[in-house]
């Protein structure tokens, strides 16, 4: 069917800042299990398996933002695996603005931010494409490129937004 084959599809990886923290840590807790292992046996094996696993977890499940355009909706997901994901059908799309933002200032940081009718989906930066939906909710798509993504966006729906303007 061609409505589940994506048009388009692009990931943003978490800031290097982010990815240097979650795996310093899992560094730390793997030195402090082998310097001072928990235990004699296998044990001190275990406890490093779980917490490289951790890491592994944290990458998969929040590392990145990935955003797919098909025919007739925009799926955007949190992470590598994509458990934690958003779809917005077209239809329910007034306008798309790219816009630069202030991630800390207006959503307190990255990733799934705000509630109601002001949201975000962003993984780095501070460039998004902006969807203002129909009821004036706005959904935040963090993007590196979001003019790109806007017209990616119009070819893969085959629909008219204008910047501003309506669909």
């Amino acid at each position: 069917m061609q409505g589940d084959t994506p048009r388009h599809e692009e990931f943003t990886p978490l800031a290097l800042w982010a990815r240097a923290l979650t795996w310093g840590a899992v560094a730390i807790g793997l030195r402090a299990v082998f310097v001072n292992p928990p235990g004699e046996g296998v044990f001190p094996s275990f406890v490093a398996a779980g917490i490289l696993s951790l890491g592994i977890l944290v990458e998969a499940v929040f590392g990145g933002l990935r955003v797919r355009l098909y025919t007739d909706r925009i799926e955007v997901s949190l992470g590598r695996v994509g458990w934690i994901r958003k779809t917005i059908r077209y239809e329910t799309i007034e306008r798309l603005d790219p816009v630069t933002y202030r991630p800390l200032k207006e959503f307190g940081g990255w990733g799934v931010r705000g509630f109601g009718d002001k949201q975000a989906w962003t993984a780095r930066g501070d460039r998004a494409l902006v969807l203002h939906l129909v009821g004036g909710a706005r959904i935040y798509v963090g993007s590196e490129h979001p003019e790109q993504l806007a017209e990616r966006m119009r070819s893969a729906g085959n629909r008219r937004w204008d910047a501003g303007g309506r669909a």
